[in-house]
């Protein structure tokens, strides 16, 4: 049940799930403010259950300039001046209406735009809640469906969409091996321009580093960079573990780190301690197997990946089919459990991918079925799978599928 009263400290992200579902279930109009910690906070405007407006966290305003370039607007130089007024301290749904009722924007952009702002400011959520202990509190503050610029002009979305996108997403991005690294920290090269360009001269990676002056976050750079964040910032990890690149709570330009309390210091501390331990080693940091699950049924990756957590490995899952191959190429497993019946492909298509990808053919392939005939035996072999594992997952047979076939690399 929507109640309306602060929540203590100390609820986990779980409990802020089941609280908007409760506030579409029960068709709560008003607002949601969420804290992480003492002083980061988010406030989501509702009405009848549905999200109209967003605003709060690390960057509002950045992340409100940066969504609507993103939406490529052709906007009066007058308008796009005082969007993007330097100056600008605060945020409200207001400036969003004026430019529906000015129609310089359509209500379908308007609405992706929202949601954008929603998956980010949720994706944060769920990251600093991750390195705070789950420290959440919210306050629910109901409103009457009265008539402002919220219930009468802008749209109104499914929250639960948005959330389940922003879970996927946060998932994505602690499998690629990036959790203690917030997008909404600022990257600070450590290292004298000699060198960088003696270590970086003729690497791709050479003009990335040269755009980083300590004063954008990673989201903006990103957006600059015309790269989503996930892939961005994958091309920076190995400069962020030797410690070439250390992140910053703030803009290099803003002298005062008290004056940004704001930013959770344990994510801060948590990426510090990742960057100094591996700053005497090569940019290649040994780690554990990682042993991809792919598999649309999220319940089959959740079994296998408490099998595999719980052995010492790592583990990711891919659940989109159209997916499967850039996210194998992307982050080169070890060892990979493909599902044999999936939507729009199936495992002996994506097996044979794999054996023609060179980055991918040497790799185990474990073919994942709930049916053990000897025909999809025979058929898995013809397009180069490594072994045969039945449905549903049992812990020895996974662990004897590893002993046997994962071959890693000195």
């Amino acid at each position: 049940m929507v109640q309306s009263n602060e929540k203590s400290v100390g609820l986990s992200f779980k409990d802020l799930i089941i609280q908007l579902k409760n506030i579409k279930t029960e068709s709560f109009s008003g607002n949601l403010t969420i804290k992480v910690e003492a002083n980061l906070s988010w406030v989501f405007a509702f009405r009848l259950g549905r999200l109209g407006w967003v605003s709060g966290g690390v960057e509002p305003i950045k992340c409100w300039q940066r969504n609507l370039a993103i939406a490529q607007l052709n906007l009066p130089s007058a308008k796009l001046a005082e969007i993007n007024n330097p100056d600008k301290t605060s945020l409200d749904s207001n400036t969003l209406a004026e430019l529906l009722v000015e129609e310089l924007i359509d209500r379908q952009k308007c609405a992706e735009l929202v949601a954008r702002m929603t998956t980010e400011s949720l994706f944060d959520i769920i990251q600093f809640s991750q390195h705070s202990g789950n420290r959440l509190s919210y306050r629910i503050t109901p409103t009457g469906a009265g008539n402002n610029q919220l219930n009468l002009i802008l749209p109104l979305l499914e929250i639960d969409l948005i959330l389940t996108k922003s879970i996927q997403i946060w998932q994505e991005w602690s499998n690629a091996g990036l959790a203690v690294y917030a997008p909404s920290l600022f990257p600070v090269i450590s290292k004298s321009v000699e060198e960088l360009s003696r270590l970086l001269n003729g690497s791709e990676l050479y003009h990335t580093v040269l755009a980083i002056d300590g004063n954008r976050s990673i989201r903006s750079l990103a957006a600059n960079n015309r790269q989503s964040v996930l892939d961005f910032t994958s091309t920076l990890l190995p400069l962020f573990r030797s410690g070439f690149i250390t992140l910053s709570p703030q803009p290099k330009s803003r002298a005062n780190r008290s004056q940004n309390p704001e930013i959770s210091n344990s994510l801060i501390d948590r990426s510090s301690n990742v960057t100094s331990s591996a700053a005497s080693e090569s940019f290649a940091v040994k780690q554990s197997p990682l042993i991809a699950c792919v598999d649309d049924s999220i319940l089959i990756y959740q079994a296998l990946e408490r099998i595999l957590t719980g052995n010492g490995y790592r583990s990711y899952g891919v659940q989109d089919p159209l997916k499967i191959m850039p996210s194998l190429i992307r982050n080169k497993p070890d060892f990979i459990f493909l599902d044999l019946l999936m939507p729009i492909t199936n495992g002996y298509e994506v097996c044979e991918q794999i054996r023609k990808t060179p980055s991918l053919k040497h790799i185990p392939v474990i073919i994942l079925t709930g049916k053990d005939g000897l025909i999809d035996r025979m058929r898995s072999k013809m397009v180069g799978a490594t072994g045969f594992l039945g449905k549903p997952v049992e812990s020895e047979s996974v662990l004897k599928m590893l002993e046997k076939y994962l071959v890693v690399g000195e």
